[in-house]
């Protein structure tokens, strides 16, 4: 007879056994900050001139400033998942943001934790709410958001409302409030050692002041929180390391944000990290290339603690960054059926594997204006050779299962245009590349924002129109019919949908879309139907519930 023994708890029990061995625990205090959707060269450290930006900067005092920090992926969920894991995307599997942690995953708060550390994180979006994932390791994850679903075709989320939250129905909430629940938790908890983690969403669309005018704000935040860590007598004491998840394009490369290429405008991140007073030895600069996958490693090697095997990436103080650094995005594959995209950074040459690749060498071309891709040149054919083999060794050994959400409320987030899980190119079809699909991406956004903004009208024809170049398109026929449904004409909405359901047919929004719409026409017995695989699909789906309800009440008036 055999019985399964849990995983997580004999890893870590193990990793406090070799840590006495290896030495002992250390217990400085450490602090990570992540500022969302910030791009290393908007900060005056890194040489940006239209602004100061004076707080985040001072990090680097007494510090080391790594000058070519590139993210994994280009998206919130993913690019935490790898950095707080130390396990490439494509491994774990997390990316797309609507994709939740395994559990089980060792993190380096579980890590932490296990050799005596208390452990918090403050979070700033939904994105990183709980049901996620994030949360393992952490004894207090303050994340006062909750979402009911996302779609399967889009990844979108469906705000959920907490009742009594001051966040209910938001993605986000204000950094002044994530730095005040930070530091009552760091001064109720600075008499043992401590990991903060710590997270501002201030950055990221809609910007309320412009993207320079957020990072203004942001900038006063951290010299709020770095004051009350000199006051706390934990500045001098904390390793303390800043960085982002991701850029933000503003332009470049016709991308207007992030998550549809993985030009140096969205993968490229600050990365400071202030040493406790009394260390030495450490460079104020770093120009070599690295990772995000190496700041756990990092932290662990600091504290004199071992690394965990599934860790991937690289300790960074002996100096010099790992041999090659890893970017992707899935999401134009994943959103669109168009090809998925994946890079390696060696030096100063970057390789960009795609239908029609790309090279360019970063140190003369920071801003990846000229492809110097020639097809079978040594330096092409050299990334492309490491950037196989590094995708087969550590491909994942199995499909990761995330967690399941449970579906209620309807509040889509396309403002912020988070797409994932969608359509699929049939087998043997080429897949267009995203350079060439790059006016239907953008017109696509258009209609998000005429959507958002109520000009439905105007989202319709953008919608065919996307649809007349691309028809495939399964999210903007979905969006289509949606728009069709916010203008009352049913009878258009509902082949549409249907349409969707051929190729989705598990997708909730287009199940209750369609069982609503089906109701509306009369179509009671389809109504049912429908509505009743969205309430299959999120049993606790209040809106599916209730709309299920009038469809079973006109039923039995009919005598149905």
């Amino acid at each position: 007879m055999t019985r399964n023994i849990p995983v997580l708890p004999l890893i870590l029990a193990a990793l406090a056994c070799l840590s006495r061995a290896y030495g002992q625990t250390s217990s400085t205090p450490v602090i990570l900050i992540s500022i969302d959707t910030l791009r290393a060269d908007h900060l005056s450290a890194y040489g940006y001139k239209p602004i100061k930006t004076p707080n985040i900067d001072s990090f680097a005092e007494h510090g080391t400033l790594f000058t070519q920090a590139d993210c994994q992926i280009p998206f919130t969920m993913p690019s935490h998942a790898s950095m707080l894991t130390s396990v490439y995307p494509f491994e774990n599997q997390v990316e797309e943001n609507a994709v939740a942690m395994p559990p089980g995953a060792v993190t380096l708060a579980s890590v932490l934790r296990s050799h005596g550390y208390k452990t918090g994180a403050f979070i700033g979006t939904v994105f990183m709410e709980k049901e996620m994932g994030l949360d393992q390791g952490f004894d207090f994850y303050d994340s006062p958001f909750h979402y009911d679903a996302f779609s399967p075709i889009s990844g979108t989320m469906f705000l959920g409302a907490t009742p009594g939250s001051p966040n209910a129905g938001k993605d986000r909430r204000d950094g002044a409030l994530v730095i005040r629940s930070a530091r009552q938790w760091l001064a109720a908890n600075s008499s043992q050692p401590l990991f903060a983690f710590v997270h501002l969403f201030d950055m990221h669309k809609p910007y309320r002041n412009g993207y320079d005018g957020q990072l203004a704000y942001v900038d006063r935040l951290i010299g709020t929180f770095k004051q009350s860590l000199i006051q706390a007598g934990l500045w001098d004491k904390a390793l303390v390391i800043l960085v982002a998840d991701h850029g933000e394009s503003l332009g470049d490369h016709g991308e207007s944000s992030h998550g549809y290429f993985i030009y140096e405008s969205t993968l490229h991140v600050p990365l400071i990290v202030h040493w406790p007073v009394g260390t030495s030895n450490h460079p104020a600069r770093i120009d070599d290339p690295v990772g995000l996958i190496d700041v756990a490693p990092t932290i662990l090697d600091f504290l004199h603690l071992p690394t965990p095997t599934s860790f991937e990436g690289n300790s960074l103080l002996g100096g010099r960054g790992p041999a090659g650094v890893y970017g992707e995005s899935v999401h134009a594959h994943d959103a669109f059926g168009w090809a998925p995209l994946r890079s390696l950074r060696a030096g100063a040459f970057k390789y960009i594997e795609a239908p029609r690749p790309e090279l360019y060498n970063l140190q003369t071309d920071p801003h990846e204006l000229t492809n110097l891709y020639v097809k079978g040149s040594p330096k092409a054919t050299e990334l492309r050779g490491e950037l196989m083999k590094l995708l087969a060794r550590y491909a994942p050994k199995k499909p990761v299962s995330g967690r399941t959400p449970s579906p209620a409320a309807r509040a889509l987030l396309d403002s912020l245009g988070y797409l994932s899980a969608g359509p699929k190119t049939a087998r043997g079809t080429p897949e267009p590349d995203p350079k060439d699909r790059l006016p239907e991406f953008r017109m696509y956004e258009d209609a998000q924002l005429q959507l958002y903004h109520r000009k439905t009208a105007q989202a319709i024809a953008t919608l065919r129109q996307i649809l007349t170049r691309d028809p495939g398109n399964l999210l903007a026929r979905r969006d289509l019919a949606a728009a069709y449904v916010e203008t009352g004409d049913f009878a258009k909405a509902r082949p549409a949908f249907q349409q969707v359901l051929t190729a989705a047919p598990e997708d909730y929004m287009a199940n209750y879309e369609l069982g609503f719409v089906e109701e509306r026409l009369g179509l009671l017995k389809e109504a049912k139907e429908h509505l009743e695989t969205a309430c299959r699909i999120a049993p606790e789906s209040k809106q599916s519930r209730d709309e299920l309800g009038v469809v079973d009440k006109k039923l039995s008036s009919a005598g149905r």
